[in-house]
């Protein structure tokens, strides 16, 4: 089982699929899923502080090599079905039907706006629970050349491939400190947070960027230039959707793309709330909000021991520690998630955890 426990995510993520193919309000089904694995199985299971050992490391990895070919299978349904009429996106719907007594292509154009803003959330979430999350464990991979070819794909899908060089090369550096856009300072709403974060990440990762290039005595204005490689890869799955579905196709792509970036700012919000560190001062566990929900872990491979991967970023997300005694979230991921939308309620249960770590930690600097 603690082999198994990996492949939740992607066992249930083609359930996604399911739900776009079969059209109107079955577009919710993925978003629904996800609703009531993370956060039942999260109030359910509790929490695990256990490190296992595992003796066949390729078995545990493989769950993340799988990310990219299913996210690419999600969005070509997800392409397929922007398309109106008659239009059939690489004759999908008509293969479906040699198999399967179903009309794939009435159902589709049936759909109304609502069901697409299932899809849209649907696909959103699963881009950034399983594609984006996936791609911020491959992307620490710096040397591994295959790991950071997917991680970069999967990141292009909600068009941040910029956040493989500022998360690895700027967050990890300045975390907690006033230089780091992805660290939510305390009284900060998750709005104008995400907002500030966004823009001035992509600010930080062009910095970085021509900073390595210069380094290297090669042109801004170059295939090298992985922002504009990164641009390139995202244009080519707005090309797609347009090709599937015209301007509705590009519109939904974007839009899913806005909720997957959205929820990883959110994400960066809560695993950083208030916790300051000194420019200069070590990066230890208590610079970062952690988790030990079961579900959440696993689901996520284990993004929520976020104190032992800032502390040692480069280790893999089976190694982490549990770290018991670093600041505790409130709940476990997607319910923390929802919490943050709400400021008000956000603030009253967060704001006595991180009066206990200022008085704990704060005057220590």
């Amino acid at each position: 089982m603690k082999y198994l426990k990996y492949y939740i995510t992607p066992v249930l993520s083609p359930i996604i699929i399911i739900g776009i193919m079969l059209g109107g309000h079955w577009m919710w089904l993925g978003f629904v899923e996800l609703l009531v694995v993370m956060i039942i199985g999260d109030s359910i299971l509790g929490e695990d502080t256990s490190q296992p050992e595992y003796k066949s490391p390729w078995m545990i990895e493989l769950p993340l090599h799988l990310a990219l070919p299913i996210i690419i299978s999600i969005l070509i349904s997800f392409a397929w079905s922007t398309g109106g009429g008659a239009a059939d996106f690489l004759g999908i719907g008509a293969i479906l039907s040699q198999f399967i007594n179903y009309d794939f292509i009435g159902a589709r154009n049936s759909s109304i706006w609502s069901d697409y803003i299932g899809g849209i959330v649907s696909v959103g979430f699963i881009v950034a629970g399983y594609g984006t999350n996936v791609a911020h464990e491959l992307t620490h991979r710096v040397k591994d050349k295959l790991a950071m070819f997917e991680g970069r794909w999967l990141l292009s899908v909600s068009c941040n491939a910029d956040f493989a060089i500022e998360h690895v090369y700027g967050h990890h550096v300045t975390v907690g400190t006033d230089e780091d856009p992805a660290t939510a300072k305390k009284g900060e709403n998750v709005y104008s947070f995400a907002i500030r974060s966004a823009i001035l990440g992509h600010f930080s990762a062009w910095r970085l960027e021509i900073k390595r290039l210069h380094k290297k005595g090669i042109s801004i204005v170059s295939i090298q230039n992985r922002i504009f490689t990164g641009y390139l890869m995202s244009i080519l799955w707005i090309s797609l959707f347009y090709i599937a579905g015209g301007y509705f196709g590009v519109i939904l792509f974007l839009a899913q793309a806005g909720i997957a970036k959205f929820i990883l700012e959110i994400v960066n919000y809560m695993e950083h709330y208030g916790l300051s560190r000194k420019p200069g001062q070590s990066i230890k566990p208590e610079h970062s909000w952690n988790t030990n929900q079961i579900m959440s872990g696993i689901v996520l491979f284990s993004l929520t021991r976020h104190s032992a991967h800032h502390e040692k970023s480069m280790v893999k997300f089976w190694k982490l520690a549990p770290y018991k005694n670093a600041p505790q979230m409130p709940y476990g991921y997607l319910t923390t998630l929802f919490i943050c939308l709400i400021p008000p309620l956000w603030y009253s249960v967060i704001t006595p955890r991180l009066t206990d770590w200022e008085a704990k930690y704060l005057a220590k600097g």
